[in-house]
């Protein structure tokens, strides 16, 4: 069995099991009414999973004397930023704790912005700030609106 063979197979039960797991999470009464809940995504993961996997397993593998290896499909790859923007998730994931979501957004999104290579200063604040705030402010004034 190739090793693509494998991959998927493996892909293809932490798929499901992702999925049956997503059965268990909680909802309000209010949430189970609702089109996209807290359920949504994780049954909309699974079920990709579930058929790109299917889709591996299925459909026939190509093999030839034209294989490449593991160090020419990688090279030229920037493994650098890569990690860099690995590094800025989990470090998103830990500021938002002490600054809040629009600060720790707007800063991921400038670093982020930063390092895909994005120079103008102008141009990445006018792209975060909005792109953060929108959401923000449309729920901050619903809440407001709300009370009244």
């Amino acid at each position: 069995m190739a090793r693509e063979k494998v991959g998927a197979l493996v892909m293809l039960l932490f798929s499901v099991a992702y999925g049956l797991l997503a059965t268990r999470i909680p909802m309000s009464f209010l949430a189970q009414q609702e089109t996209f809940n807290s359920r949504t995504m994780p049954y909309g993961l699974a079920a990709v999973g579930v058929i790109l996997s299917l889709m591996i397993l299925v459909l026939p593998t190509v093999e030839g004397d034209g294989r490449l290896t593991m160090k020419e499909v990688c090279a030229g790859l920037d493994w650098r930023r890569a990690i860099s923007l690995v590094v800025l998730m989990v470090g998103y994931g830990l500021v938002m704790q002490w600054t809040g979501f629009v600060i720790a957004s707007i800063l991921f999104l400038l670093v982020g912005f930063y390092l895909l290579g994005e120079r103008r200063w102008k141009v990445m604040l006018l792209a975060a700030v909005p792109l953060v705030t929108s959401p923000a402010l449309g729920r901050s004034m619903a809440s407001v609106i709300s009370k009244v």
